[in-house]
């Protein structure tokens, strides 16, 4: 039965992990205690609305996740960071806040308590977008998980995904779900990566993880920084966010968007449209139609309200636009 769930949770008709068209993770925060972070990267031209996005934990090789629903808006070419929502500065073991910029220790000779200037490479507090999960609910009843989720508790050995909200369609994955990799997924030498560590993703990568590896090699796509390395959050390089990147998303604009039922959809581009495929959220296509021009009103009239995937293609390729379509 799990490698039933394993292959259908990342089953879907059309790849939305096509270069430049899709947040993913860009950085990942395991540091001491309580500092966790997860940064997440747009790289189109258009702001996205998060609340369309979830972020899922499967803790310790399991296959049932605990899954938090997203919020804000992410502009673009800009980042989004979500921390763990522990920001009482009297707490203390389970409850100790995320680092604030300031260090507070024992003096060995007076006994007395000392607090260091502050030092923003330690503030992981004022990195943060979106604070989650303030709860950490150990009991089994269904209803106060569901009240509690634990998403941002995730340690070395719990994959992480993001997906769009309740579609089950991932845009992009750290770890391998299913695997417990032990206390962290590691290199070729053994040293820990993903535990006690912060991993920033190379500038390369233009896209997320959307299929579960058959081995996640966290080296591939990832740099590797010391534990409690904050001082990149909030920005994050990446060519899709160089000029040329930019021009080739320019080339393919939807609008409005989102849009409003029974309102006209306009696409236009800088080559001729061959074709343009609509998909909903669970990947299944719902009009495909041909065309020979550049500028094209889309019918709509008969769509309900949701998320959906336009793509188009011309002499360059495939290009995929996320559209979302709203109630009156």
């Amino acid at each position: 039965m799990k490698k039933i769930l394993l292959s259908t949770l990342f089953l879907s008709t059309i790849s939305f992990g096509q270069d430049c068209s899709q947040i993913f993770f860009s950085e990942y925060v395991e540091g001491w205690s309580n500092n966790k972070a997860l940064e997440i990267y747009n790289p189109t031209g258009e702001s996205i609305d998060l609340s369309s996005y979830s972020i899922s934990r499967y803790a310790n090789g399991g296959t049932s996740p605990s899954t938090t629903q997203l919020s804000g808006i992410i502009s673009p070419y800009g980042t989004f960071v979500i921390g763990l929502d522990k920001q009482d500065p009297d707490g203390e073991g389970f409850e100790a806040p995320l680092w604030d910029g300031y260090y507070t220790y024992t003096d060995s000779i007076t006994g007395e308590e000392v607090t260091t200037d502050y030092d923003i490479n330690y503030d992981l507090q004022g990195k943060i977008n979106l604070f989650l999960n303030p709860i950490y609910y150990f009991g089994t009843d269904a209803d106060s998980s569901a009240a509690y989720p634990t998403t941002m508790y995730f340690n070395g050995n719990d994959a992480i995904t993001l997906e769009i909200l309740g579609a089950g369609i991932v845009v992009d994955l750290i770890g391998k779900v299913g695997e417990d990799p032990g206390a962290s997924w590691t290199d070729s030498d053994g040293n820990y990566w993903t535990k006690d560590h912060t991993l920033r993703r190379k500038d390369n990568i233009l896209s997320g993880v959307n299929l579960n590896p058959t081995l996640f090699d966290p080296t591939l796509e990832w740099d590797s920084l010391p534990a409690n390395t904050f001082n990149g959050l909030g920005t994050h390089d990446c060519k899709c966010g160089s000029s040329n990147i930019s021009e080739i998303n320019s080339d393919f604009k939807i609008y409005p968007n989102p849009v409003r039922m029974k309102e006209k959809v306009f696409i236009s581009n800088k080559y001729t449209v061959n074709e343009i495929n609509i998909y909903n959220q669970l990947g299944k296509l719902i009009s495909t139609n041909k065309y020979n021009s550049n500028n094209i009103i889309v019918d709509i009239s008969n769509f309900t309200s949701g998320i959906y995937f336009v793509s188009l293609k011309d002499q360059t390729g495939i290009k995929t636009r996320t559209i979302v379509l709203e109630n009156e």
